[in-house]
């Protein structure tokens, strides 16, 4: 089966909601590889996997981690909500999970050279079920082409690396 992968990065910011936190703007970075294995489903709006991918990468969010792995979901709901979703898990240094959502909202022809660059998310504490922080993060247009150039076809498994095989961000 032909399946495909592509690199993606996203930076911006994000700030905690929670009290005990660091106060004020933080760094905010993730760079996911994303694709899936079967390119005939992704493509298919008969299938459950229709524009939906497996993602795994490194994120760093400032107080937080520092270019921890994160894996989950990416959804391409163009037809259904107009927006793209980024689902994805991860732990700190001390093994506590947390989950980031992140949305590109409001998807119409017309607007897509700023939705589509432009991310909304929150980090939730997985134990405490506390948003801790929302975030603003941006495809910087400087990664157009390493974008355009990371897609690759792939044969069987996407993701045939370890855990912690991403490029360094």
């Amino acid at each position: 089966m032909i399946g495909f992968k592509l690199d993606e990065v996203m930076t911006g910011t994000h700030e905690f909601s929670e009290v005990g936190w660091p106060k004020g703007m933080h760094p905010f970075h993730y760079s996911l590889t994303w694709g899936n294995q079967n390119l005939l489903n992704f493509l298919n709006p008969f299938s459950k996997e229709f524009l939906s991918s497996e993602t795994k990468g490194i994120i760093t969010i400032g107080g937080l981690v520092n270019k921890a792995v994160c894996q989950g979901t990416l959804q391409m709901l163009y037809f259904s909500e107009r927006k793209i979703r980024y689902d994805f898990t991860f732990k700190d240094n001390k093994g506590a999970p947390y989950r980031y959502v992140g949305e590109k909202i409001n998807l119409w022809p017309w607007n897509l050279h700023k939705t589509h660059v432009t991310c909304y998310g929150t980090v939730t504490h997985l134990d405490t079920g506390k948003n801790i922080s929302t975030s603003v993060v941006y495809f910087p247009y400087r990664e157009i082409i390493p974008f355009i150039f990371s897609f690759r076809l792939r044969w069987g498994k996407v993701f045939k690396y370890p855990a912690g095989g991403f490029h360094d961000i």
